[in-house]
């Protein structure tokens, strides 16, 4: 087989029988087409049909374990401080565990106990100031010959 190309000879057209050099061989019409690739109808036996590929998406992070609890124990410090200690201090058990630095769990939890310890000495005043009234009302009170007569 000769170039057809080379300088001094006639063009000449190949045989049909021969592909054309660096050309794919095209199906002539009386061959026809291979079938289609895609989900046509009867390509596929029933129910069975190829897996489709995902697409791309970014990966998902989650949110880290206790920072919703977190939030949580931390808004609790300021409405109900004994619940906020509690809430927080699971929040940071739960952070602690894969290394997450939960700070709203922290200031959850040390407002919460400087509030319950706030709560707590004022309930102490308001106590001693009722019973020591009433104290100090019955030690004013003398009495002269143990009747209950008052001076």
């Amino acid at each position: 087989m000769s170039d057809p190309y080379q300088p001094g000879q006639p063009y000449q057209e190949p045989s049909p029988q021969q592909p054309q050099p660096g050309y794919a061989e095209q199906p002539s019409p009386q061959q026809g087409y291979p079938a289609a690739q895609g989900p046509y109808p009867g390509q596929y036996p029933q129910g069975q049909y190829p897996q489709a590929p995902y697409p791309a998406y970014p990966a998902y992070a989650p949110e880290p374990p206790g920072k919703t609890m977190g939030i949580v124990g931390f808004v609790l410090a300021f409405v109900i401080a004994p619940a906020g200690i509690v809430v927080s201090a699971m929040a940071l058990s739960e952070s602690k565990k894969v290394g997450y630095p939960n700070v709203l769990g922290k200031w959850g939890l040390w407002l919460s106990i400087a509030f319950t310890a706030l709560w707590v000495l004022y309930v102490l005043f308001i106590v001693l100031a009722v019973f020591g009234g009433l104290f100090a009302s019955f030690a004013t009170t003398s009495t002269i010959d143990g009747y209950g007569m008052s001076v």
